[in-house]
């Protein structure tokens, strides 16, 4: 045992150690608050004022276009205006020309610039607009109805909550879906990528046959697992401090800028209508009531407790159940290519449930999550996926208890194969050659 625990020590020092590794670490925290600040202040900072002149021909426009923070539009008498306004005053961005048609409803309208196209926002606006103008007026001559009347029948709706009829939770299914495919990957990726790094660690030390002077002392087994263990707790290092280091970075964010982040909540719109004036009543109480994101409901109705302590357990076990079967990979081949025939079924399971992910988020508690989940090749990532919605007690249990009875099986199973390939050089393994070694 005290054999195992120095090549621990030696595989943990020798990778926490590479500037790579602390470069990884520190730049992934910086990355995810980049990615929870950079749309918030994009979305909130001020934009390039516009100046839009609107020449319209039918008549129907004139006067209804609404100007705002960012874009101020202007009435111009004809086209021929106001080219030479653009052509002149450089404070003038576009020109939206409506020109009258032999119909009664106008079918096209033109946005026009001078060397700089209008920014999406522009753009945006002025198509949206000329939507609603041409719908109101539509709206009015044809049905009577007028724009407050149809603004009120299309914001007036009823919101569908999901519900656990027994313990009253709401289900926030969205929200859960997120947190699953999240989890689900991150293990899948991790399994994949730490895996690699076992295979490719007994590959290097092979070619370089310092294996042949460490098996001297250390037995294959034990150098095998010292291996899988020391570069597995790299991994489980590495995920504690991007979790240490990204709350601390975005609670930095929010400390420094909470004006900022206050203004980026989403509001909670919430129309009630009924008849009379009862509904103003209520539509006004909806509006004024303290908004509570949805998002922030669904993440506390999540219990991260369970939620962490199922992704410690199957990504250690995951990854020490792939992680042995790459250590026996890399001890059979040389070189990068010859392992691709051989860690390519070894992933197969696991991309398998990445395929099916849509099958499963569709019904979480569906046969086939089910099933994915027991099968102990493919439960580390699809179980972590259907663990935010809720799953039985006695299925957490056996899939629990059937991936660890099948990791002392890959341990045996790897084992073999690995002391019987780590000193094989130059000899192109095939499969037949591995059930030799058996």
């Amino acid at each position: 045992m005290n054999k195992i625990f120095l090549v621990i020590q030696r595989e943990y020092a020798t990778r926490v150690r590479k500037v790579s590794f602390w470069v990884l670490t520190i730049l992934v925290p910086i990355l995810i608050a980049a990615l929870y600040s950079v749309p918030i202040i994009l979305a909130t900072r001020p934009l390039e004022h516009a100046h839009v002149l609107v020449v319209d021909d039918t008549g129907i426009f004139q006067h209804q276009f609404r100007s705002s923070r960012d874009i101020t539009y202007h009435d111009a008498g004809s086209l021929e205006y106001a080219k030479r306004q653009l052509a002149e005053v450089d404070s003038m961005d576009a020109i939206v020309y409506i020109p009258a048609r032999e119909t009664t409803i106008p079918t096209d309208a033109f946005l026009y610039y001078r060397t700089d196209a209008p920014s999406m926002t522009v753009q945006g606006n002025v198509d949206s607009q000329l939507q609603e103008i041409l719908r109101n007026r539509i709206l009015l001559d044809v049905h009577g109805i007028s724009a407050d009347d149809y603004q009120l029948l299309t914001s007036t709706r009823i919101q569908l909550r999901t519900k656990d009829i027994e313990t009253g939770r709401d289900g926030f299914l969205g929200i859960k879906v997120a947190v699953g495919l999240i989890l689900g990957l991150l293990v899948f990726i991790a399994i994949i990528s730490f895996g690699s790094q076992v295979m490719r660690g007994v590959m290097e030390e092979k070619g370089s046959r310092i294996v042949e002077i460490i098996v001297c002392s250390v037995k294959p087994f034990q150098l095998m697992m010292g291996k899988v263990v020391g570069i597995g707790l790299v991994g489980l290092t590495q995920f504690a401090l991007w979790i240490l280091l990204s709350g601390i970075a975005v609670g930095a964010l929010q400390a420094t800028h909470s004006d900022l982040f206050s203004q980026a909540q989403p509001e909670q719109i919430t129309q009630i209508a009924t008849k009379g004036s009862d509904a103003t009543a209520q539509m006004e109480a909806a509006m004024q009531a303290t908004p509570v994101p949805e998002l922030m409901q669904g993440l506390a109705s999540i219990d991260f407790g369970v939620l962490l302590a199922a992704f410690l357990f199957y990504f250690v076990f995951g990854y020490l159940l792939y992680a042995t079967l790459f250590a026996a990979v890399g001890a059979l081949v040389d070189t990068e290519t010859d392992s691709q025939q051989f860690t390519l079924p070894l992933t197969v399971p696991l991309i398998l449930v990445v395929l099916l992910l849509p099958a499963m988020i569709n019904q979480p508690s569906g046969s086939l999550s089910v099933w994915l989940s027991m099968i102990p090749f493919t439960s580390p990532a699809a179980m972590l996926l259907r663990i935010p919605f809720g799953v039985p007690v006695w299925q957490v249990v056996l899939s629990a208890l059937l991936l660890l009875a099948t990791f002392p099986l890959c341990i045996w199973l790897a084992a073999r194969i690995y002391r019987s390939g780590i000193l094989r050089y130059g000899q192109k393994t095939t499969w037949r050659d591995i059930l030799r070694f058996f």
